[in-house]
């Protein structure tokens, strides 16, 4: 079971080990095909990179460590552990309030943050219909207090 994901759409992904010595795939819509097989048991967490398993561990803290250690390899900008209160996941990528986009973003951008969360859409959405999915939580003064996808 995926735990997290890498939040710039790099192949970095933390895992419950659920299935011990299972053999997994997953067929994408354009034809390319993941494959990814569990470790056996005797380890509760780990990491998988590109496909393959780099790291395993009993421990979550430490798996975590090393999932934000790999995604900082391939990126400078991450997250690092997900605080609660602070970021909240969406289809397992760590999402702090900065990272949603606004309508100054283009189209584009606000695409891109939907991909890389595995969020689904209609090519032929305006850019409005996009932002209209993201609901905005604000105070009694009208400032912004939070921001959440629509399920």
């Amino acid at each position: 079971m995926i735990i997290r994901r890498c939040s710039q759409g790099h192949r970095v992904r933390l895992h419950r080990n659920t299935t011990p010595n299972a053999v997994r795939q997953k067929t994408y819509a354009d034809g390319t095909v993941e494959t990814l097989t569990y470790p056996s048991s005797g380890y509760d967490y780990f990491v998988e990179v590109d496909g393959t398993v780099v790291r395993r561990s009993d421990s979550f803290a430490n798996i975590e460590n090393y999932f934000v250690d790999e995604c900082e390899k391939k990126h400078g900008d991450g997250h690092g552990r997900v605080i609660i209160g602070k970021h909240h996941l969406v289809n397992g990528v760590a999402t702090s309030q900065e990272d949603y986009p606004t309508d100054s973003n283009t189209k584009a951008e606000i695409k891109d943050f939907y991909d890389k969360r595995g969020i689904s859409y209609s090519s032929s959405e305006t850019k409005d219909e996009l932002l209209s999915r993201i609901t905005i939580q604000s105070s009694a003064n009208g400032e912004i207090t939070s921001k959440h996808i629509k399920a």
